[in-house]
């Protein structure tokens, strides 16, 4: 399970509210910490939420994408 705190409460695609309960896709950025038969992930942060239901499987991830 991975737990996250979201500062903008609408989903990235219809611009609608997420509310409690709802299932969403989240995008997250970070890295691998550790690669053993699991991987740990450090993450620094979601840059994109949406509805699963609004999740069309195409988006322009290319402003998401940073080197560091």
């Amino acid at each position: 399970m991975m737990d996250a705190r979201l500062s903008v409460i609408t989903c990235d695609k219809c611009g609608e509210p997420m509310e409690k309960g709802q299932k969403i896709l989240a995008i997250a950025e970070g890295k691998i910490a550790n690669s053993n038969e699991e991987l740990d992930f450090a993450g620094c942060g979601v840059r994109y939420a949406c509805h699963i239901g609004c999740w069309d499987g195409v988006e322009d991830i290319g402003f998401l994408i940073s080197d560091n």
